[in-house]
């Protein structure tokens, strides 16, 4: 598989896509100032493949010739494999401090996910499995960036599903699908090579709303309207606001035909909800240990104001920086957790446990606060009122401190800026809170497939109750590791 540079993935985005702005057009979304942030920093994740410091990172040996391919699309094996795709995800996620969550090695975690439901799909519709495999293949062999979607636009949900004009279709002679209507978030789609679009199930699903399938950005018929841009300023000003916000859009199909080729699902709402268990398990470890790099910047930003400040002898902030390191650590337990526990599928594929992950990341949403609250406490007022590069050479502005100079604080007070205060900061906490659906769903859909008997039947051996049918003892010989069966009918250990 030929590995792209950043030029060549810059190359491919002038094909002429639909990308709107502000109420416009974008004429070349590669000369966007708005976009060319997060275009250069995914370019520069290419590049990166090349450097031979991190050839093992990112790249691997296959077959008889030993060609490289890219580890982006690796399709993990074994414990190994899977640690060996942390490292690289650690890696990405440090370019960026974690502020970037939708890097070229996240979807292709997604399309993995699809790639093993294949076998649950195959016994419906051999020709979705096939198309699935194909797919795989194609964006492997380009080395592509890809996007996704599985959000739709927020609405009253009073109204029954199949009321609303939800993103649907219809069949086409061709074997084909036409699809009309709106998904939301579809974050970094205006900067990527393919849109994979899904749909979650939900309560009234109807058929015809029911649908995975993907296509290429430059699609006739499709539409991106961006979000509101962040604001523009120095870079010097918005160290993370400047290179990496990742543009969210909105994805609005008029009619567009999907080829037979390129269709995952259709029409089957049982099927929508049987691979969806599939799908995010590596969305997940990805999620947890970018969420730990992420909690590294806060830690590190933190304990350099509070140092330029002055403050660490306090047992209070003393205690925020604790709790901003305590977070961070028990983050990446979670992820270390289920890399050891691994679960291989039926197709063979080894995935971190997916309870382990899921307990990890409602952790890392329920307690996100604690990054943000703890910089703001250390810093305080200074982080709304930390100069701009164009203040900067004010004598009166000059911040006095230990350690650092003026302009290192300067600087290390704009990061807490993006961090904490401004828009950029905003952006994130929507985006982590929000990402991997909302927190009372997720809690809700963990309890409905948490099996109780294993804990029920200890209770009642220890109470010395004893239900029909129970063999005594039975809760404490098949132990807490009997609660995992309910997660996928298809994993098993290995």
């Amino acid at each position: 598989m030929p590995l792209r540079r950043g030029a060549q993935y810059k190359a491919a985005l002038d094909d002429g896509r639909d990308v709107h702005l502000l109420g416009k057009k974008v004429p070349s979304v590669v000369r966007e100032p708005v976009l060319s942030g997060a275009i250069d920093a995914v370019a520069q994740i290419y590049d990166r493949q090349f450097a031979p410091e991190f050839a093992e990172l990112f790249t691997l040996a296959e077959g008889e010739s030993g060609s490289l391919s890219g580890r982006m699309y690796q399709i993990p094996r074994s414990e190994h494999d899977i640690r060996q795709r942390g490292a690289l995800i650690d890696h990405v996620a440090r370019m960026s401090g974690g502020t970037m969550g939708r890097t070229p090695e996240y979807v292709p975690l997604v399309l993995i996910g699809l790639l093993d439901a294949a076998g649950v799909i195959a016994r419906k519709n051999a020709e979705w499995a096939q198309n699935i495999a194909r797919y795989y293949e194609h964006c492997r062999a380009g080395d592509l960036f890809l996007s996704h979607s599985f959000a739709d636009r927020q609405v009253d949900r009073a109204t029954e599903s199949k009321k609303i004009a939800h993103l649907s279709y219809v069949p086409m002679e061709d074997g084909g699908i036409e699809v009309s209507g709106i998904k939301a978030v579809a974050t970094s789609a205006p900067i990527a090579d393919e849109f994979i679009v899904f749909t979650p199930p939900r309560n009234g699903l109807a058929p015809h709303q029911a649908v995975f399938f993907a296509v290429p950005i430059n699609t006739a018929g499709l539409r991106f309207i961006c979000r509101q841009p962040l604001p523009q300023g120095a870079a010097d000003d918005h160290p993370l606001g400047g290179r990496f916000d990742e543009m969210d859009a909105w994805a609005i199909f008029d009619r567009v035909h999907v080829p037979r080729e390129r269709v995952f699902v259709a029409g089957d709402v049982e099927l929508v909800a049987m691979a969806w268990r599939n799908l995010l398990t590596l969305a997940y470890y990805h999620i947890l240990v970018r969420s730990a790099v992420k909690a590294d910047l806060f830690l590190g930003t933190s304990s350099l104001i509070a140092g330029y400040l002055g403050l660490n002898a306090f047992q209070g902030i003393r205690e925020n920086l604790a709790d901003i390191a305590r977070y961070g650590d028990t983050i990446r337990a979670f992820a270390r957790a289920a890399e050891a526990d691994v679960v291989l599928t039926r197709g063979g594929m080894a995935m971190p446990n997916p309870r382990i992950l899921a307990v990890g990341h409602m952790y890392a949403v329920e307690h996100h606060h604690r990054l943000r609250d703890g910089l703001v406490g250390i810093a305080g007022q200074s982080v709304l009122m930390s100069p701009g590069a164009a203040d900067a050479e004010i004598p009166e502005l000059a911040a006095p401190g230990q350690g650092g100079g003026d302009e290192e604080r300067r600087r290390v007070f704009r990061l807490a800026w993006d961090l904490a205060g401004g828009a950029f900061a905003g952006r994130q906490y929507l985006f982590e809170v929000f990402n991997g659906r909302d927190l009372t769903r997720n809690r809700l859909a963990f309890f409905e497939r948490f099996d109780l008997k294993a804990s029920q039947t200890l209770a009642l051996a220890l109470a010395g109750a004893k239900r029909a049918g129970d063999t005594e003892g039975a809760a404490v010989a098949r132990g807490p590791n009997a609660m995992n069966a309910h997660l996928n009918e298809d994993r098993r250990s290995p």
